[in-house]
């Protein structure tokens, strides 16, 4: 259901984007902070054996855990950025410059659009809303 939510999003903001022909959003690169930055060297190392298979073990049971909630993360970052996009574009218009509508060919789809972001932000707003500590 969230899957299908996020596409709908997606493609609300798509057809808002385009409906009015509003400038191109880019999204800014990052990097992902589970790319390894290198292999350790073990020759120097000061640890034992058992030490070393006591740390790997921890890291390979967290390490699962973190890349999920990352990508969940990065996923309703890229939806808020999206929305805010659509909606700042649009608000821009309404408060401050009416002529940015003047290409928008379609206004009861954009209207719409606009509409369909209410469902999916409000799932939005329960898988931010949860108070920390009430996780898991």
């Amino acid at each position: 259901m969230k899957k299908f939510l996020a596409l709908l999003l997606a493609a609300m903001m798509i057809l808002c984007l385009v409906a009015c022909g509003s400038e191109e959003v880019t999204e800014p690169e990052t990097e992902d902070p589970t790319t390894a930055a290198g292999v350790a060297n073990s020759d120097d190392a000061e640890i034992s054996d058992e030490q070393l298979k006591a740390l790997t073990e921890a890291y390979n049971q967290v390490a699962p855990i973190f890349n999920e909630v990352y990508t969940a993360a990065e996923e309703t970052a890229t939806e808020i950025n999206a929305v805010n996009a659509t909606l700042g574009t649009i608000g821009k218009a309404l408060t401050e410059d009416l002529t940015m509508l003047n290409g928008c060919e379609d206004f009861d789809a954009l209207i719409n659009g606009v509409l369909a972001f209410g469902p999916a932000l409000e799932e939005l707003a329960e898988r931010v809303s949860v108070p920390y500590g009430d996780v898991g």
